[in-house]
């Protein structure tokens, strides 16, 4: 899969054509990055992913060599220069040993869900894996590989990442909750990569009042849950129908209300 799209992507403060794109700008030495979504032309909750980058390079002792305000300044010009308003934007701090160190800013592919995986919920499998450092966002090409290969193999939207003791940490790219009577279940943040939009959906239920729990979910005690769900910058709040061959119910009311609290919390930071 190319992993620059459209037209012109930015290196080390300079527009290039995405066709002089070379995946060992990434892949070779230590890439921390953030993916952000645009939408309408607006970068959705940047100053959140950019914070998070922050925290990356804390946890992996490496310093940026850009604050938050240039690396806005920095991207604003990606959906202009091609001539898009949405789309998923990739930033990229590469760390090379005794060569250059590189700044990447480019719209990579995404795959938003359709209308009817909201409605009707997504299908996702289980898949053997731990995440060292899960709270560094540090880019693994080895591993998403795989698990796009498994995804397509699989014919399913996403896999859940299960550790050698049963336990459900994420998706390979959202994060997992459950619902069980009227509470909400996720992960502990210490075994996840702290997300984006998990933040918010915790947030919605302290708001709402709706009491929720981090604790580690086994994959036996699947079957006990009402729901469950994904959460993420592609998604958003997105229902789960099938997990292997476990089937879950995507009407449950307090789903489909913070599915609704958390679309209203976005028209509301695009305004």
């Amino acid at each position: 899969m190319k992993e620059c799209i459209y037209r012109k992507f930015i290196l080390n403060g300079k527009v290039v054509d995405c066709d002089h794109f070379h995946p060992s700008l990434i892949n070779e030495g230590i890439s921390l990055y953030e993916v952000i979504r645009v939408i309408n032309g607006q970068y959705l909750f940047a100053e959140d992913h950019i914070e998070r980058l922050k925290n990356s390079a804390r946890l992996a002792r490496l310093d940026l060599w850009h604050s938050g305000v240039e690396i806005t300044g920095i991207i604003h010009l990606l959906p202009q220069l091609n001539h898009t308003t949405k789309g998923n934007v990739k930033i990229v701090f590469n760390f090379l040993d005794s060569k250059q160190n590189h700044f990447l800013a480019y719209f990579v592919p995404h795959r938003y869900p359709e209308l009817i995986d909201y409605q009707n919920g997504i299908k996702v499998i289980t898949y053997p894996f731990i995440r060292e450092d899960p709270n560094k966002k540090i880019w693994r090409p080895d591993f998403r590989a795989r698990v796009h290969d498994t995804i397509r193999r699989e014919n399913v939207f996403e896999v859940l990442l299960v550790d050698e003791y049963g336990f459900i940490t994420e998706a390979s790219k959202a994060n997992f909750f459950t619902i069980r009577n009227g509470t909400v279940f996720t992960p502990p943040v210490a075994k996840v990569l702290p997300g984006i939009t998990r933040k918010y959906v915790l947030r919605i239920c302290k708001k709402q009042n709706i009491p929720f729990v981090e604790e580690e979910i086994h994959k036996d005690d699947l079957k006990t849950f009402d729901a469950v769900f994904l959460t993420g910058t592609s998604p958003g709040v997105l229902p789960i129908s099938v997990i292997d061959r476990l089937k879950f119910g995507v009407k449950d009311p307090l789903l489909r209300m913070l599915m609704s609290q958390f679309e209203k919390l976005v028209e509301e930071y695009l305004v």
